[in-house]
């Protein structure tokens, strides 16, 4: 049955799983680029995978701790960002690339809105009746 409870999990999960996009191995090249902000960003980007992963578990499940770890994978998730744009830099990918924006921003704006969906009294108890 497809409930509000049922699509919120699957959508953590969904957007959780697009943090892969920001790792060495999408960065369309044969050759994956290596250093220090591509292993920083492979690393925050498997944690905010398994982080919104369990969240979404914890979501299904209608366990009351899904906020703290929603809370801190959108974070862990927004960090990921920062070493992704000096890789992308370091590698002289540019932004222009309509593939890259949308990653960006992606990112940017949905661990803005799970942050949000959190922290936000009312927007936060609006989700929580209707789980």
């Amino acid at each position: 049955m497809w409930t509000f409870k049922n699509l919120a999990a699957v959508g953590l999960l969904l957007f959780g799983s697009t943090f892969l996009w920001m790792t060495p191995a999408f960065a369309g090249r044969t050759r994956p680029p290596t250093g220090t902000a591509w292993t920083l960003v492979n690393l925050l980007a498997l944690v905010a995978v398994a982080g919104f992963t369990v969240a979404a578990w914890a979501v299904f499940k209608q366990y009351s701790w899904w906020g703290p770890v929603t809370l801190a994978s959108a974070v862990i998730g927004l960090v990921a960002v920062i070493p992704f744009v000096v890789g992308l830099w370091q590698t002289g990918v540019g932004f222009a690339d309509p593939g890259v924006q949308i990653n960006l921003w992606l990112h940017l704006v949905g661990s803005a809105a799970a942050v949000a969906v959190v922290l936000l009294p009312g927007l936060h108890s609006w989700v929580v009746h209707r789980l």
